[in-house]
């Protein structure tokens, strides 16, 4: 039982952050799936801010096309969980990886219950920031499919966000690489433009077998959202079969600038509309595709295995891979180059630092030698020696001060810097045998030392080989009650 209310009845999938369970609220009987964060986790802020961040936005939406979120809560030991609508089916990640491409009709469909799921969202306050079909859940309801959006874990709350507890700092990079927006490879300001532009992303995916910057490098992809004309879609996929007026919508959805893209999701749909022929129904997992997957359909695994790129990872505005690949062939917004502009005004400005400090330390040049024809001043006669020379006392060097503190330091150093666990390790009992309360907080600190991962998945705390020597010497250390 979770929290007193939730029975757990089976495992759906692990990632670096948590896990998933299926249980029922055994309240009223309903199947749900509940993402409980490694306790480990819990205490990390950055993992529990999204954690809240996902619960607050949910907490305003209510629509068919975005999975529905019930409940939130913090357990004893420190482990938040979230509990959603159990559902049915795959990713449409996973239908584009077996598939590659899919027949227009169903991409528009697919990506109508998207932007239907976005207007609502966009009404209410919420910006997406990681539209991409891993996020986009093609899930059977009642003998239908129903198109779902998922994971709201970096959404931002850009009207009211007083409540949000992680908004965004100004420069960073939120989201996927090859599904960012412009303004967010730059770390600018995001607005429901930028779900709108992720979308014509996703749709050119499943129109063409691919996304339109398919660069290796994540920085390269970065630079061609910002300055690169996206492909037509016929230039990528030349046998797809598309009807007029199709190849443009998805080009107007791709500009670079928000004012100069389709105005909102509304609009977006109002566009589809005026398409040729009509949207066909999106297809159920058919009985040879789950013969080929060996597998009935799957529940919806909130925990990606894999996510291409974190949600707080700072790329700067202005690199040099971003420049290789860049073909500034369209508009660059004002507040852009201002930035690009400070920037080089201050390299300017430590160069001429540099180069001021450089002159004033070089020594200066030795006279130069007397001509010639000048003959050398003779030099002074010596004193005769006095007899009673003068006794000089040897030289006395002070020794230096002590450092009290020098132990106290290298041993924290060691603690926090040691780059094995065995020399991390090896610095506790030195610490212990100093009794300095200051050493309480390190040693605290030290208890997680979180490494890798991207966007928060994966990470490893590096120093869960130390957590019984290092609650035992807090528990040392501590003022006794």
């Amino acid at each position: 039982m979770l929290d007193q209310r939730y029975r757990i009845d089976a495992v759906l999938g692990t990632g670096g952050m948590g896990r998933v369970y299926r249980g029922e609220h055994t309240g009223i009987g309903r199947t749900v799936a509940i993402k409980v964060l490694h306790a480990d986790l819990g205490r990390n802020r950055e993992a529990a801010a999204r954690f809240q961040r996902e619960a607050l936005a949910s907490g305003r939406l209510d629509h068919p096309n975005i999975v529905g979120v019930s409940d939130f809560g913090v357990l004893d030991q420190g482990a938040c969980y979230l509990v959603m609508e159990a559902l049915e089916g795959e990713a449409l990640g996973t239908r584009l990886d077996r598939e590659h491409r899919m027949p227009w009709r169903e991409a528009v469909a697919i990506i109508r219950g998207v932007l239907l799921g976005l207007r609502h969202a966009h009404e209410r306050g919420v910006v997406h920031r990681d539209i991409k079909p891993d996020n986009i859940f093609l899930a059977v309801k009642d003998g239908e499919l129903v198109v779902k959006i998922l994971d709201f874990g970096i959404a931002k709350l850009y009207a009211g966000s007083g409540d949000d507890p992680a908004t965004t700092r100004a420069g960073l990079t939120v989201g996927t690489p090859a599904y960012l927006s412009p303004e967010q490879a730059v770390g600018g300001a995001i607005t429901p433009a930028s779900d709108l532009y992720s979308a014509s992303i996703v749709l050119f995916e499943m129109l063409a077998g691919k996304t339109p910057f398919a660069q290796a490098d994540p920085l390269a992809m970065l630079g061609a959202h910002v300055g690169k004309p996206p492909p037509h879609l016929l230039d990528v996929a030349p046998d797809a079969e598309l009807p007029d007026g199709l190849d443009a919508l998805v080009q107007h959805g791709l500009a670079k600038l928000p004012p100069d893209r389709i105005g909102s999701a509304g609009e977006y749909l109002a566009l589809l509309d005026e398409l040729p022929g009509e949207a066909a129904p999106v297809r159920a997992i058919s009985s040879p595709a789950i013969e080929a997957l060996g597998t009935a359909p799957t529940a919806h695994t909130p925990f990606p295995a894999q996510t291409p790129m974190p949600a707080n990872v700072a790329v700067p505005a202005k690199t040099s891979a971003i420049g290789a690949v860049s073909m500034p062939v369209v508009p660059v917004p004002s507040q852009w180059v201002m930035r690009a502009g400070i920037i080089v005004g201050i390299i300017a400005l430590l160069a001429i630092v540099l180069a001021i400090a450089t002159h004033h330390s070089t020594p200066p040049a030795p006279p130069p030698p007397p001509p010639a024809h000048v003959k050398p001043a003779a030099a002074p006669k010596a004193a005769p020696p006095d007899p009673k020379p003068a006794v000089v006392a040897p030289a006395v060097t002070a020794p230096p001060p002590e450092d009290p503190d020098r132990e106290l330091k290298a041993a924290l150093h060691e603690l926090d810097a040691g780059k094995t666990c065995a020399d991390r390790k090896a610095a506790i009992p030195k610490l212990v045998e100093l009794h300095d309360q200051r050493a309480l907080a390190p040693l605290r600190g030290a208890r997680y030392r979180m490494r890798g991962g991207v966007l928060g998945f994966n990470q490893e705390n590096t120093n869960a080989c130390l957590r019984t020597d290092l609650d035992a010497a807090i528990k040392a250390l501590a003022p006794a009650k």
